[in-house]
């Protein structure tokens, strides 16, 4: 049995391990948890030992990335054999291979206008794709809000919100998402 007591801990705890290093309204802002319960999860992970807290920016401790893989293992363990989830996963890769051409015309043009929009349309269409899943992934919705407002925000002129590291890109929320998908199948990412 996992450590992680229940989905709204999951959620929070997830979104550190997907992000890597966050802040707690980072954090709030792509899990949709409210930032109080976010706080609140945090601080008691941090005194549980599963997240680490460097100056407001949290780090899962090699305890909790445990735990979330354990949670990941138990929980969705089902989907990992529904040849439905698994069929949708096989489309996502030919999509996948796709936005990361994309990403990498776009680099290369520096920001040539054709290449953003096709990185758009990819992510629209993503977006659209996920809807699939969301039935059996309520917290997916998340996913499918954070593109909404990142293309908006693509849309009224902030370039940096394609690939900017800092700042939730499409480029970050669809590492994110690849990374959460993968895990819930228990595929290893390809390196």
């Amino acid at each position: 049995m996992t450590t992680i007591a229940d989905a709204g801990q999951f959620r929070v705890l997830n979104g550190v391990h997907l992000k890597k290093m966050t802040t707690a309204a980072g954090l709030a802002d792509a899990t949709g948890v409210p930032p109080d319960q976010t706080s609140a999860v945090l601080q008691a992970a941090v005194k549980e030992g599963l997240v680490l807290d460097f100056d407001g920016k949290f780090l899962l401790a090699p305890r909790g990335t445990a735990a979330v893989q354990e949670y990941y293992a138990e929980v969705y363990r089902h989907l990992r054999t529904d040849h439905a989830v698994v069929a949708w996963y096989e489309r996502f890769e030919n999509l996948n291979r796709q936005f990361i051409r994309q990403v990498t015309d776009w680099q290369t043009s520096e920001g040539d206008q054709r290449a953003r929009e096709r990185i758009l349309k990819s992510a629209e269409r993503l977006v659209r794709s996920i809807q699939d899943l969301i039935p059996l992934l309520p917290r997916y919705q998340d996913y499918a809000r954070r593109f909404a407002a990142s293309i908006a925000l693509v849309d009224q002129g902030k370039s940096e919100f394609i690939c900017n590291p800092t700042v939730d890109s499409v480029h970050n929320i669809w590492f994110e998402f690849h990374e959460d998908v993968l895990t819930v199948l228990g595929r290893p990412r390809d390196v």
